[in-house]
C-alpha cells in the first residue's frame, strides 16, 4: 500500500511512497512552484516548505 505525498500548500499529489527507511528529498511542486523538503523516516513522510 502506497502513501501519497502531497504539497502542503496546494495539496497536489507530488509522489507515492511505497516504503522508506530514511531519506530526504527536495522537490518543486509543478502546480504552485514552491520548493518542498520531503523527509522519509521509518515509512512515515513529512513535507514542509522551504
Amino acid at each position: 500500500m502506497a502513501t501519497v505525498v502531497k504539497c502542503p500548500f496546494c495539496k497536489k499529489r507530488l509522489m507515492d511512497m511505497i516504503s522508506a527507511k530514511e531519506a530526504e528529498v527536495q522537490v518543486k511542486c509543478p502546480k504552485c512552484r514552491k520548493v518542498i523538503n520531503v523527509s522519509f523516516l521509518n515509512n512515515q513522510v513529512h513535507g514542509e516548505a522551504v
